[in-house]
Protein backbone atom coordinates (compact mmCIF):
# COMPACT_ATOMS: atom_id res chain seq x y z
CA UNK A 1 0.00 0.00 0.00
CA UNK A 2 2.91 2.52 0.67
CA UNK A 3 4.15 2.00 -3.19
CA UNK A 4 0.78 3.78 -4.33
CA UNK A 5 2.48 7.17 -4.28
CA UNK A 6 6.00 6.40 -4.74
CA UNK A 7 9.00 3.58 -3.95
CA UNK A 8 8.97 3.36 -0.18
CA UNK A 9 11.87 0.83 0.04
CA UNK A 10 13.41 1.83 3.58
CA UNK A 11 10.64 4.43 4.94
CA UNK A 12 10.41 4.36 8.31
CA UNK A 13 7.10 3.09 9.75
CA UNK A 14 5.99 4.38 13.11
CA UNK A 15 3.00 3.55 15.08
CA UNK A 16 0.99 6.44 16.30
CA UNK A 17 -1.92 5.85 19.30
CA UNK A 18 -3.88 8.81 18.71
CA UNK A 19 -4.27 9.02 15.53
CA UNK A 20 -7.21 11.75 14.73
CA UNK A 21 -7.50 13.63 11.35
CA UNK A 22 -10.10 15.56 10.53
CA UNK A 23 -11.43 16.11 6.73
CA UNK A 24 -13.80 17.90 4.61
CA UNK A 25 -15.66 18.03 0.77
CA UNK A 26 -14.27 20.37 -1.52
CA UNK A 27 -16.42 21.90 -4.31
CA UNK A 28 -15.57 19.32 -6.47
CA UNK A 29 -16.43 16.01 -4.63
CA UNK A 30 -12.71 15.35 -3.36
CA UNK A 31 -12.22 14.77 0.38
CA UNK A 32 -9.29 17.33 1.67
CA UNK A 33 -7.40 17.33 5.37
CA UNK A 34 -8.60 19.74 7.43
CA UNK A 35 -6.29 19.15 10.22
CA UNK A 36 -4.37 16.74 12.35
CA UNK A 37 -5.45 16.24 16.19
CA UNK A 38 -3.18 17.64 18.01
CA UNK A 39 -1.30 14.63 19.55
CA UNK A 40 -1.19 12.93 16.29
CA UNK A 41 0.46 16.15 14.68
CA UNK A 42 3.05 16.78 17.34
CA UNK A 43 4.20 12.66 17.23
CA UNK A 44 4.46 13.36 13.42
CA UNK A 45 6.42 16.18 13.97
CA UNK A 46 8.37 14.71 16.30
CA UNK A 47 9.62 12.09 14.88
CA UNK A 48 9.38 13.48 10.96
CA UNK A 49 10.59 17.37 11.39
CA UNK A 50 11.56 17.48 14.98
CA UNK A 51 13.74 20.94 14.41
CA UNK A 52 10.04 22.50 13.11
CA UNK A 53 8.25 21.17 16.22
CA UNK A 54 11.10 22.99 18.19
CA UNK A 55 10.73 26.31 16.41
CA UNK A 56 6.98 26.12 16.20
CA UNK A 57 7.34 25.24 20.39
CA UNK A 58 9.89 27.96 20.91
CA UNK A 59 8.27 30.53 18.40
CA UNK A 60 7.12 34.16 20.29
CA UNK A 61 3.07 35.00 20.15
CA UNK A 62 0.97 37.77 20.79
CA UNK A 63 -0.90 37.54 24.11
CA UNK A 64 -3.86 36.02 21.77
CA UNK A 65 -1.69 32.94 21.03
CA UNK A 66 -1.23 33.74 17.39
CA UNK A 67 2.58 33.48 15.97
CA UNK A 68 4.40 37.46 15.80
CA UNK A 69 6.37 38.07 12.62
CA UNK A 70 9.65 37.33 14.26
CA UNK A 71 8.12 33.88 15.33
CA UNK A 72 6.50 33.09 11.68
CA UNK A 73 10.26 33.94 10.05
CA UNK A 74 11.48 31.30 12.81
CA UNK A 75 8.87 28.61 11.38
CA UNK A 76 10.03 29.48 7.61
CA UNK A 77 13.53 28.98 8.46
CA UNK A 78 12.91 25.72 10.56
CA UNK A 79 10.83 24.61 7.35
CA UNK A 80 13.67 25.36 4.95
CA UNK A 81 15.84 23.07 7.15
CA UNK A 82 13.80 20.82 7.20
CA UNK A 83 13.30 20.23 3.25
CA UNK A 84 16.96 20.30 3.08
CA UNK A 85 18.04 17.34 5.70
CA UNK A 86 18.21 14.27 4.07
CA UNK A 87 16.28 11.38 5.29
CA UNK A 88 18.75 8.17 5.37
CA UNK A 89 16.66 5.16 5.08
CA UNK A 90 16.37 3.30 8.46
CA UNK A 91 16.88 -0.02 6.46
CA UNK A 92 18.43 -1.50 3.41
CA UNK A 93 16.43 -2.07 0.83
CA UNK A 94 15.29 -5.61 0.11
CA UNK A 95 16.08 -6.86 -3.26
CA UNK A 96 14.23 -7.87 -5.97
CA UNK A 97 14.12 -11.76 -6.95
CA UNK A 98 15.29 -12.84 -10.56
CA UNK A 99 11.33 -13.03 -11.57
CA UNK A 100 10.42 -9.28 -9.63
CA UNK A 101 12.75 -7.70 -11.69
CA UNK A 102 11.06 -6.97 -14.67
CA UNK A 103 7.92 -6.09 -12.95
CA UNK A 104 9.77 -3.99 -11.26
CA UNK A 105 11.35 -1.94 -13.86
CA UNK A 106 7.69 -1.90 -15.33
CA UNK A 107 6.14 -0.46 -12.87
CA UNK A 108 8.13 1.47 -10.77
CA UNK A 109 7.74 -0.51 -7.88
CA UNK A 110 9.48 -1.15 -4.82
CA UNK A 111 11.16 -4.54 -4.92
CA UNK A 112 9.11 -5.60 -2.00
CA UNK A 113 6.28 -4.38 -4.04
CA UNK A 114 7.10 -6.49 -6.98
CA UNK A 115 8.16 -9.58 -4.61
CA UNK A 116 4.87 -9.93 -3.31
CA UNK A 117 3.56 -9.27 -6.60
CA UNK A 118 5.14 -12.23 -8.51
CA UNK A 119 4.82 -14.32 -4.87
CA UNK A 120 0.56 -13.79 -5.55
CA UNK A 121 0.69 -14.93 -9.08
CA UNK A 122 2.82 -17.87 -8.40
CA UNK A 123 0.53 -19.20 -5.66
CA UNK A 124 -2.74 -18.61 -7.86
CA UNK A 125 -0.78 -20.26 -11.01
CA UNK A 126 -0.02 -23.59 -8.90
CA UNK A 127 -2.92 -23.71 -6.85
CA UNK A 128 -4.97 -23.92 -10.46
CA UNK A 129 -2.22 -26.38 -11.91
CA UNK A 130 -3.57 -29.93 -11.47
CA UNK A 131 -1.48 -32.19 -9.03
CA UNK A 132 -0.06 -36.02 -10.14
CA UNK A 133 -0.75 -37.32 -7.06
CA UNK A 134 2.85 -37.77 -6.30
CA UNK A 135 5.17 -35.77 -4.45
CA UNK A 136 8.27 -34.58 -5.81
Amino acid sequence: MLDEWDDAEGAEMIQIRDFMVDFRLNDEGDLELAEFGESCRDTILAKAYPRLLEAITAAPTTPAGHTTEEGKVMVRKAVDEERKRSLKPTRSPQPATEAARTLQKRMGASAAYANRAVEEIASKILGQTPGTGRKQ
